[in-house]
């Protein structure tokens, strides 16, 4: 796209001096010259011409002078550079011209060279001032893209978690940016006996992370709910899904980490594979009766991965909490991390239930991050047998 420059001047001289000069860079379509001789002509091109990138106007003109000209302009046309044009000695005019706005000038009689320079300044100006409005439209699409992957990723999450009676399941989940590479999920297997709960975090950030998200917890859904007439166990959902993904997604290099649960509401058993995730506690009354620290690999990074199965029994009062390192991780304003070591001294209360749980853990970590920037995803899930 051509550089539009409007030269406006009431003697001729300014017209030749910049056909002369700039001929080559006319005839190659660089430079595309409109010519004005007061600042009323100038207005009227202006409206015909509204993406002008720069204007050279003189100061002494008839019918409206360079400094009215320019006031029209930053009112009017604030995007357009202009470079003023006056005698060496009116110094007080160049003055005002420069506080009101004008970008640079030059002095008359004009030196061609001092001329060229300071073209060649405004032109440096005016691309950046383009490539800003690129990158401010390029960005608002961006974000507009980001609004609606988050849209979709939010409907990825459970519309509302299953509740069965003898049990309460609550889940928060707080992502750091517009999309998430954490996410929870929550449903019930064989008519509503078995609990099922998965809370996760892939590696990375951004789409890329989220859409992996979307992927790990359609399959891990999709594998334990298959009709095999048996109860899959978390261990062989997990495998199957670690099994497609690297089949399938090998080149993405993705990977994440998983705790995902069983609960069989009837005997009260939990079954579960812990992969690379970090632990998982069983509470009762301010006291941690189970670490469950991670038993498998990461799901998604190596082919030939096995996968075990971990199984506690559960106890009126017990409450099972897990989470991602978004928790142990988050930042205070000195830099200093949460750590999995407060999280255990914070279970030393005694929790109501499992809401409560999470609203007292929310509170402590921000008031521990205070105005520190969020950097990572926050997700916990609690889930308590009541009975």
């Amino acid at each position: 796209m051509p550089l539009k420059i409007l030269a406006v001047d009431d003697e001729p001289d300014l017209e030749l001096l910049m056909r002369q000069n700039f001929r080559r860079k006319i005839r190659a379509g660089e430079y595309n010259f409109f010519f004005a001789h007061n600042g009323y002509e100038a207005l009227d091109l202006l409206k015909e011409n509204p993406d002008v990138d720069i204007i050279f106007s003189d100061i002494n003109m008839p019918e409206m002078d360079g400094l009215t000209l320019l006031k029209n302009v930053i009112e009017k046309h604030p995007t357009v550079k202009s470079v003023i044009i006056s005698a060496y000695g009116d110094m007080k005019n160049l003055r005002t011209a420069m506080n009101n706005g004008a970008f640079d000038f030059v002095t008359k009689p004009i030196d061609f060279s001092d001329l060229e320079i300071t073209l060649n300044k405004t032109i440096l100006e005016v691309e950046a001032r383009r490539e800003a409005a690129k990158s401010k439209d390029q960005l608002m699409s961006l974000q507009k893209e980001m609004q609606i992957g988050r849209t979709i990723q939010e409907s990825f999450l459970p519309d509302s978690i299953p509740q069965k009676d003898g049990w309460e399941i609550s889940a928060l989940f707080t992502p750091a940016k517009e999309v998430a590479g954490d996410f929870y999920d929550a449903f019930t297997l064989d008519n509503g006996r078995y609990i099922a709960f998965v809370v996760a975090d892939v590696c990375g950030k951004g789409l890329g992370a989220a859409l992996f998200m979307t992927l790990i917890r359609s399959l891990i859904r999709a594998f334990s709910m298959e009709n095999t007439g048996e109860l899959k166990a978390p261990a062989s959902s997990i495998h199957s899904a670690h099994n497609y993904v690297v089949q399938n997604h090998e080149a993405a290099n993705m990977f994440a980490t998983v705790f995902f649960g069983v609960i069989d509401s009837e005997s009260s058993t939990l079954k579960y594979s812990s992969c690379g995730h970090n632990t998982t506690y069983v509470v009762n009354n301010g006291v941690i009766k189970h670490s469950l620290d991670p038993n498998n690999p990461l799901v998604g990074l190596f082919p030939h991965d096995e996968f075990a199965m971990g199984e506690v029994q559960l106890e009126p009062g017990d409450i099972i909490f897990a989470f991602t390192d978004g928790v142990t991780d988050i930042l205070n304003p000195l830099n200093e991390s949460y750590t999995g070591e407060r999280v255990e001294q914070d279970l030393a209360e005694n929790f109501p239930s499992a809401k409560e749980m999470l609203a007292v853990f929310e509170k402590k970590l921000f008031d521990f991050k205070q105005d520190a920037a969020q950097f990572d995803d926050i997700t916990m899930m609690a889930i308590k047998k009541v009975l």
